[in-house]
């Protein structure tokens, strides 16, 4: 009977152990998040013929997941999340982790780190940063206008 008791409580301790060693995600990251404003050489862009928000928008799920949200009813567009498996993590100094893996196997695994400043994420790169805030829901947007942006990027082969 010790020798049962004693395995039962060396598999719980361990079952705590492991489940304490899962990733940790920071609340204040989870949710919804749509670009406000891209900066371009210290150029501040809202809309370029249609609303930034439209165009950078993802949700931050608290098991680690990432959700792409496009505004554009557009099959390509639209199954931008079919084959890939995106997840986020907390990275150090109030950054995070986004990684991106083909499932098909086309493409490389592609990782970014997004660096959390004033309550945004901020994507930047050479120049470039966009700039996202936190949302209860994603901005609404004229299905006429993204539609119609989204169709002359497809007509001339800029998404495939």
């Amino acid at each position: 009977m010790k020798k049962f008791t004693a395995f039962v409580l060396s598999a719980i301790a361990l079952m705590c152990f492991l489940t304490g060693c899962g990733a940790k995600h920071d609340p204040k990251y989870c949710g919804k998040w749509e670009a406000d404003y891209i900066n371009v050489d210290g150029k501040k862009y809202e809309n370029i013929g249609l609303p930034i928000s439209a165009l950078f928008r993802f949700e931050l799920k608290k098991d680690g997941k990432v959700e792409w949200k496009s505004a554009v009813d557009n099959p390509i567009i639209q199954n931008a999340n079919d084959d890939k498996d995106m997840v986020w993590k907390d990275a150090d100094g109030n950054k995070i982790e986004i990684r991106v893996t083909d499932l098909s196997g086309k493409t490389e695994t592609q990782k970014m780190e997004i660096s959390y400043v004033d309550d945004a994420l901020i994507i930047g790169d050479d120049g470039t940063e966009i700039h996202l805030v936190k949302v209860e829901e994603f901005t609404e947007i004229d299905p006429y206008l993204i539609n119609s942006a989204a169709s002359a990027i497809q007509n001339f082969g800029i998404t495939q």
